[in-house]
């Protein structure tokens, strides 16, 4: 009888707290969005900034505070910072409501064992875990729960028995509360990894067994019901569970050893191409390593920026040998234009993807990595955005034979760095899938960019730099084009609808732009003007 009064509270506590705390459970939603899109730094932020008013919230104040806790742990964990996450490990241990065990402290801190090699240590951890289960309510469930993360753990060491046989005693615990199922997406999914991944352990395939994982979370919907407005709150928070108690638990141990062997294979191929392309250098054939070095860095994954920089400066070798490179291929230039058909819809992060495939056909363009840097650094929301423009801007340069170019792209180099460390403050609660505004922004040419379509096009580019170079540098540029971010967005908006609009402004900027580029050419029609305007003046005297 006591317990079923002790499980009735912690449910009747949940729906409570479900009701009483709807916009900041809203909040730590768009925080698990973020870490389920791996822009873990983000998750951490949005988790620490909502401790504050977590601990404010009525009644179940100290329940989010926990809860916030231990994903932030996570959120750290997946990020390798085992120091802070020890920290947040240790309030698992110690929970400030009554209503929380310490299942989750040992949990975690297996995680951080396993992380060190510690297995031994790891599995007593676990098995304290579902020792801990047999006291306080919610047993059947805590029971499972803790069977299948250390499941998770043999399959991490590669015990596919060990693994089988505890994700079976999880799904064969009774886990029902009052004859209510807390998570009735959990037991078919734990099947389903007994079914198609325990399998391919003794194959020792990481990237099979991860890409297994991902393949039954589609299939299932999981990934699908925490970004789906259809879903409901239910199938959100059973969601959440799997997704940020096993995918983000030991589950991405195994991601990273997939990785891990991933990047290893391709190192492996990039050696291989780089040796081969030295070869052809020694035999004079530049040709054969242009195409090697290219393949170098198609081949090189994306987090191995080292190999993508040196076979960049393979090729860079090359423009300096006197060696005349291709043009752009039709494929590289159509997706480059679709970049920026979807840049002008505002989707910029869509845009940024489709112009790295544009990059991928023809590295060697030096004006793709210019552009593609802009538009990084046009919708940049983090210090991380900044860091990835600025990479591409040096691959510019390093490509680059124009040294105003060059210069220019230097300054814009400069530029995002004191960005990145003076200006770019995350957003309190950053909200999954709203892409900060390339148009909307204190660095853009509104007016120019409604006129011609694009804030990639050149004769936006041309303002900016002289906005940059001529106006920003003194007050009275500064005061105008502060006036001018105040009014020109309204009215850009009204241009950007109206194609005769548009053509007018075109003609009306056409002059000021001449103007910028052609200063010399300007200033000798001027001056011819003025000698003809005395010249004529003189001989009507006469």
């Amino acid at each position: 009888m006591e317990n079923s009064i002790k499980r009735f509270s912690v449910l009747f506590s949940l729906f409570l707290g479900t009701f009483c705390y709807a916009d900041i459970n809203i909040e730590i939603n768009n925080a698990h969005l973020l870490l389920y899109q791996g822009k873990y730094t983000q998750a951490e932020q949005a988790y620490t900034q909502l401790m504050i008013p977590a601990a404010d919230e009525f009644i179940v104040g100290a329940v989010l505070v926990d809860t916030l806790h231990i994903n932030r742990a996570i959120a750290r964990l997946v990020q390798h910072k085992i120091e802070l996450a020890n920290e947040d490990i240790e309030m698992a241990f110690h929970p400030k409501s009554s209503f929380m065990y310490d299942d989750s402290g040992y949990m975690l801190r297996a995680r951080v064992r396993l992380m060190q090699g510690d297995v031994k240590g790891a599995l007593e951890d676990y098995d304290q875990q579902i020792k801990n289960s047999e006291k306080g309510s919610l047993n059947g469930y805590r029971f499972a729960s803790g069977m299948a993360q250390r499941a998770w753990a043999h399959l991490v060491l590669g015990e596919a028995e060990a693994a089988k046989n505890d994700f079976l005693t999880a799904i064969s615990t009774d886990t029902k509360i009052l004859g209510m199922d807390p998570n009735p997406l959990q037991k078919p999914f734990w099947q389903a990894v007994v079914n198609e991944v325990v399998p391919l352990v003794e194959k020792k395939d990481s990237t099979a067994i991860y890409q297994t994982i991902d393949a039954i979370l589609q299939r299932q919907n999981i990934k699908a019901y925490p970004f789906s407005a259809s879903a409901s709150i239910e199938q959100k928070n059973f969601a959440n569970t799997i997704l940020l108690y096993e995918i983000y638990g030991p589950a991405f141990l195994l991601r990273e050893k997939a990785q891990q062997e991933k990047m290893k294979m391709h190192r492996e191929n990039v050696s291989t191409l780089f040796s081969s392309a030295q070869q052809a250098l020694l035999k004079g054939d530049k040709q054969g390593a242009f195409v090697l070095f290219v393949n170098a860095f198609k081949s090189a994954v994306n987090e191995d920026r080292a190999s993508r920089d040196s076979a960049l400066q393979g090729i860079s070798g090359l423009f300096n040998s006197g060696f005349t490179p291709p043009l752009m291929n039709e494929k590289a230039r159509r997706l480059a234009i679709e970049a920026q058909v979807v840049a002008q819809e505002k989707n910029y992060q869509e845009a940024i993807q489709i112009y790295w495939r544009a990059i991928n056909e023809a590295p060697w363009v030096a004006n793709l990595h210019y552009d593609y840097a802009l538009l990084i650094a046009e919708a940049a929301q983090t210090q991380d955005d900044f860091n990835t423009a600025i990479v591409e801007m040096k691959r510019f340069i390093m490509l680059s034979k124009n040294s105003a170019e060059t210069r220019e792209a230097q300054d814009r180099i400069y530029l995002w760095e004191i960005k990145r460390n003076r200006k770019v403050a995350p957003n309190p609660v950053p909200q999954p899938h709203v892409v900060s505004s390339a148009t909307a922004g204190a660095s853009d040419c509104f007016i120019a960019t409604a006129a011609y379509g694009s804030f990639l096009d050149p004769h936006v580019l041309t303002l900016r730099v002289f906005r940059d170079q001529y106006l920003l540098t003194n007050s009275p540029g500064q005061w105008l084009v502060e006036h001018y971010y105040h009014y020109s967005p309204s009215i850009a908006d009204i241009i950007r609808e109206n194609e005769w609009l548009r053509m007018i402004v075109r003609i009306v900027l056409t002059p000021i732009i001449f103007s910028i580029e052609y200063p010399l050419m300007i200033l000798l029609v001027l001056l011819s003007i003025l000698s003809f305007k005395k010249t004529r003046q003189w001989s009507l005297l006469r």
